[in-house]
């Protein structure tokens, strides 16, 4: 189901500071069917002139790095400036490095959480530090699950308190804007596909909205798992992010 337009709303106003944008720039852009931005962060004094990023959002699409950037992508077609590939191809000379090709989700309502009594859920970052310790690093450099402003680890759990196992997975979210609740998942390898992913998930979510925070979800392109469960948490596909490093 769409986010309604008061939600929307606040995901643009959200993004627009974020890129250092007027905070109604991105809905004026959509009201009027949608076009692409620009930020310049190099006329902008405290912008980082490290970082370039192409947002895409509910038909609207923002491109903010250098003005060199600005002017060699003029011409692209978003469907072809989004790609990886085509902002690594421009950054050539500037030493670009990617951070990754992402797509962007939302959601306004809280998920159907049924509390488990095989699991109980802990909020001590020791504990997601534990569950990192258990997990590829690449999962875990993509997630940066302690490093989030709120954690919940799942941990196998009698019923009655005591712990019966190491953790299992864990969700937490950063607030950003103090408008949005960034979501992020991480599940150990041994117990994925188990639901366990999802009911972490929902926790954030529903722990983000009391915060009165929009959930995102944001999944690398091509990370089939992390889309599905997106979409079992009723996350609505809003748009792409594609993001690189300068002159490092």
């Amino acid at each position: 189901m769409s986010v309604n337009a008061h939600t929307r709303q606040i995901i643009e106003l959200a993004w627009s500071r974020i890129l250092g944008l007027d905070d109604g720039a991105i809905t004026e852009a959509s009201t009027d069917g949608g076009r692409r931005l620009e930020v310049p962060v190099d006329e902008h004094p405290g912008e980082d002139e490290q970082i370039a990023t192409f947002v895409r959002l509910y038909g609207t699409s923002v491109l903010y790095g250098p003005r060199w950037l600005l002017d060699a992508a003029r011409d692209l077609d978003d469907e072809v400036l989004a790609l990886e590939s085509t902002m690594i191809r421009l950054g050539t000379g500037h030493s670009a490095r990617s951070l990754g090709e992402w797509v962007l989700y939302y959601a306004e309502d809280v998920p159907q959480l049924d509390r488990s009594s095989s699991v109980a859920v802990s909020y001590e970052v020791a504990d997601a530090q534990e569950l990192e310790s258990q997990c590829p690093a690449d999962d875990v450099t993509e997630v940066g699950l302690s490093g989030l402003d709120s954690t919940f680890t799942l941990i196998p759990d009698d019923g009655a308190g005591t712990p019966t196992g190491q953790a299992v997975a864990g969700a937490g979210y950063e607030e950003w804007q103090g408008l949005i609740g960034h979501v992020g998942v991480l599940v150990r390898p041994d117990v994925r596909r188990m639901g366990l992913g999802a009911y972490a998930g929902a926790i954030a979510m529903e722990e983000a909205f009391t915060e009165g925070l929009i959930p995102q979800w944001r999944a690398s392109l091509g990370n089939t798992g992390a889309q599905r469960v997106a979409a079992s948490l009723g996350f609505e596909l809003a748009g792409s992010q594609t993001t690189m490093l300068l002159n490092q």
